[in-house]
């Protein structure tokens, strides 16, 4: 007798978003063998942002341990877990794309730092953190949801302030590019909230606002779960040197702002947003 057990309810009933999410991904990073070519000039980038790139290479390599809790929370929904695979794909493409910026500066990365990502140690300590989060008796899916709007959003603002301070054109527009990415993740996660409250019982819609709350009050970021980080000091601090206080005021304003409209009864169709798909596409 088969162990399964469906969803109470549904992601989305097809799986049209994720096939437009896949196709816009497969197309975001065609030249990324031309990365190898790069010779770049180490004295213009300040070494916070060395420091950040390594940092951040690092934790895109991680995907696979973050997969692992994205697919605790998701459970039986199949779609969810296909797109578990689909951002996972991309972001080890980040990882690749920041991996030919550092051997460019001449910095690559050690046997040390991927042994100190294959660890295993993320998942019990994750799986704790966010069960403490999570408000009882909210759909995990939907929780998982909501930390990743806000994580996703936050690997936005991160990227685009390295940008600015990078000290070199080419390596600029290329973590601008990875913004938009981030940009498009954190979409997802909304787009997939906006159709599960099509379908949830009310008092599950009624919980994502405190739960944005209460994830934005204590939010850690993914390398507070990995020991190597903390021994090599590159913990959430690290993640946030580069913002300024515009960026955390933008930051907490825009997700505030979204998230509201789950604070009141659904009252007709939400607000239409712009889809950052096509936005990245065009862009790229």
């Amino acid at each position: 007798m088969s162990g399964y057990q469906p969803p109470p309810f549904p992601s989305f009933k097809r799986p049209d978003t994720l096939d437009r999410y896949f196709t816009a991904g497969r197309c975001l990073w065609p030249d990324i063998d031309e990365f190898k070519k790069w010779e770049l000039d180490r004295s213009q980038v300040p070494d916070e942002v060395m420091h950040f790139l390594r940092s951040t290479s690092l934790i895109e390599y991680g995907v696979s341990q973050y997969v692992r809790s994205y697919l605790h929370y998701y459970g039986e929904d199949f779609k969810l877990s296909m797109w578990s695979a689909i951002w996972a794909a991309e972001e080890y493409t980040h990882y690749l794309v920041l991996r030919r910026m550092l051997e460019a500066l001449g910095e690559e990365l050690t046997d040390e730092d991927f042994a100190g990502l294959e660890r295993g140690d993320f998942y019990d300590s994750y799986i704790s953190y966010f069960d403490q989060a999570r408000l009882e008796g909210f759909d995990p899916r939907m929780a998982q949801l909501v930390f990743g709007v806000v994580q996703e959003h936050s690997a936005v603002i991160a990227y685009t302030a390295a940008s600015k301070k990078c000290g070199i054109p080419e390596l600029a527009a290329v973590l601008k590019r990875v913004a938009r990415d981030e940009v498009r993740h954190s979409r997802f996660n909304q787009v997939t909230l906006e159709s599960m409250v099509q379908f949830c019982p009310p008092e599950q819609r009624e919980m994502i606002w405190p739960q944005f709350r209460e994830v934005i009050g204590g939010l850690q970021m993914p390398q507070e779960h990995v020991a190597y980080f903390n021994e090599k000091q590159m913990g959430s601090e690290l993640y946030h040197s580069l913002w300024d206080e515009k960026d955390w005021s933008r930051m907490v304003l825009y997700l505030t702002q979204y998230f509201s409209r789950f604070r009141k009864p659904a009252e007709g169709p939400a607000e239409e947003l712009h889809d950052p798909v096509e936005m990245a596409i065009s862009e790229a």
